[in-house]
């Protein structure tokens, strides 16, 4: 049973629900008080303006994981000097990584970019074909038939417009055993990316006796494990690249020099090549001879079937984003810059000296040091100052005159200019000096003292250096010219003996040793007291003696690991 309001009692009600109204009314909102929570206003998801609620707005793919600088300090742990090749070769290869990070951040963005267009476009249609009668006639005007003549692609508006960085190739050039090869093999594990070294010496012309210029992306696909897109952004070191400079022949067609040239144009330019490669797996065992016997029960050996053939499987790689890198000694390089820019120095007060018979390795002081003072990578404690005296005591900083190679000059050697067009960067390695092929012995992480030291562990036994050993060692390798390969050939001629005589406690070299008038010392157990007293002995008598009174320790720790 309801009872009837009163007027009395409707004008009260009336009056709470308008005072309350007032209140709500001049209270302040909830749902704005911001600012006490940590963020300043909302975010919906709808939205799609590149930033998230506690995100700022950054237009960039990532800070990148390292810096040519941090390359160069892990190379530092394996290479001896060369600073200049390696500050100029790990900024080339960062620059070409960042590259293909650059274009994939940017492929990924534009697909994103396509596929929400997509869904704009599908959404419109739908709500055009729900407003209009009849699907069939409006289908036929959202979606018109292309006409077959219409060749001409319109330029999409709503697409950004991308600037394309293109690749820079790298051409180094330096005598052997300076370590062109062995700085990009130490960069290729610290990157973790496919890494291949083709000869071309065996590089012919297609058709001809030899190896097709593609065989070194086949052999790139292989370290890639078969995995196109990683080969698509390896490295290709083409080693031996002087020796296909063209080369004058009375017996018909240069298929060795002029015509691989040629064939490397596309190949290092950008295009798509095609490795047929066979699966041995599923294939059976070639058939024996034909012989002609027949067999008791079984017929003639001929009837045997022939073998399968295994399937083979082709694979396409785009070249675009590999890295090439050239390397060869190009040996007389050096004579040709030299008659070059010796020209406008011929008369009085010329300062290019004779350089007759001079080597590689001591035609470091041959021009002035002014011509160098153009070039990256100065040595900090070389000034550039032109008309102080300073800059020519510290005998051009150890450059060569190769690093004066310019186009011109490798088109005399041989080369043709479509292909030198595309080496963008030049890089000359320098000589390895006295003290750098002491420094080689002691200090790299695999330094050869260390390799053999390891080695003698095995027999077992603990070797040992003298400084004076180390240092004539290092004496003899650089009169070979050979480089840091020479430090191999001097150590395994030294060691010969006293690996046959293994095994012995304690082993012993010494300068007498090196030099061929002594003997390689052995103790026993019990005679390690007496090997650092004979060690202490010849290294009182080389005091103030050899290249850097610091290397002795280096080579004390190195030479004593063992023990």
């Amino acid at each position: 049973m309801f009872t009837a309001r009163t007027p009395a009692s409707q004008h009260l009600a009336r009056l709470r629900y308008i005072s309350y109204s007032s209140r709500l009314a001049l209270s302040p909102r909830r749902s704005q008080s911001y600012n006490n929570q940590g963020f300043t206003s909302s975010y919906d998801p709808n939205q799609e303006n590149g930033r998230g609620p506690i995100f700022s707005n950054k237009a960039s793919f990532g800070v990148p994981q390292f810096y040519p600088r941090d390359l160069k300090r892990r190379v530092d742990d394996y290479v001896v000097g060369q600073d200049r090749a390696k500050k100029t070769i790990c900024s080339v290869i960062f620059n070409h990584y960042q590259n293909i990070r650059r274009r994939q951040h940017h492929e990924i963005q534009d697909q994103r970019q396509r596929e929400k267009l997509q869904r704009q476009r599908y959404a419109r249609d739908h709500r055009d074909l729900q407003d209009r009668e009849g699907y069939s006639s409006s289908n036929r005007d959202i979606h018109p038939t292309p006409s077959v003549d219409d060749f001409y692609i319109p330029e999409d508006a709503n697409a950004p417009q991308r600037v394309k960085i293109d690749k820079s190739n790298l051409l180094l050039i330096g005598p052997t055993g300076v370590g062109k090869t062995y700085i990009l093999e130490t960069l290729s594990k610290k990157l973790n990316v496919p890494f291949t070294i083709s000869d071309c010496n065996s590089f012919t012309q297609a058709g001809y006796i030899g190896q097709d210029v593609e065989a070194c992306i086949e052999r790139l696909l292989i370290e890639a494990n078969y995995d196109v897109k990683a080969a698509e952004h390896g490295i290709v070191v083409l080693d031996e690249f002087d020796k296909i400079a063209r080369r004058e022949t009375v017996n018909g067609r240069d298929v060795g020099g002029e015509g691989v040239q040629q064939a490397l144009l596309k190949l290092v330019e950008g295009t798509k090549v095609t490795v047929s490669v066979k699966d041995h797996r599923s294939s059976r065992p070639p058939p024996p001879p034909n012989l002609n016997i027949s067999t008791p029960g079984y017929g003639p050996t001929g009837t045997t079937p022939s073998a399968t053939p295994g399937k083979v499987e082709q694979y396409i790689v785009d070249t675009s984003n590999i890295l090439f890198v050239f390397c060869g000694a190009f040996v007389g390089l050096d004579k040709t810059v030299l008659r070059r820019v010796a020209k406008p120095s011929i008369g009085f007060g010329a300062e290019v000296r004779n350089h007759r018979g001079s080597s590689m390795s001591s035609s470091q002081e041959i021009l002035p040091p002014e011509l160098y003072s153009h070039l990256p990578h100065q040595p900090p404690t070389m000034p550039v100052d032109l008309s102080g005296g300073s800059l020519a005591s510290h005998g051009g900083g150890g450059f060569t005159p190769l690093d004066l190679a310019s186009p011109a000059d490798l088109q005399a050697f041989g080369f043709i200019p479509e292909l030198i067009g595309r080496l963008h960067n030049i890089c000359a390695l320098s000589p390895l000096s006295l003290d750098e092929l002491y420094r080689i012995l002691t200090e790299p992480r695999n330094s050869l003292v260390a390799q053999y030291t390891a080695l003698f562990e095995t027999y077992p036994s603990k070797l040992y250096f003298t400084r004076k050993a180390l240092y004539a060692i290092a004496e003899r390798a650089a009169k070979n010219e050979t480089g840091a390969r020479g430090l191999k050939m001097e150590m395994e001629r030294v060691l010969a003996e006293p690996m046959y005589d293994a095994p012995m406690p304690y082993v012993l070299i010494t300068e007498g040793c090196v030099k061929g008038t002594e003997k390689a010392g052995y103790w026993g157990k019990d005679g390690r007291l007496e090997l650092e007293r004979m060690m202490a002995e010849e290294d009182q008598k080389g005091l103030g003696q050899g290249p850097v009174e610091g290397g002795f320790e280096r080579m004390r720790e190195a030479g004593q690991s063992g023990a």
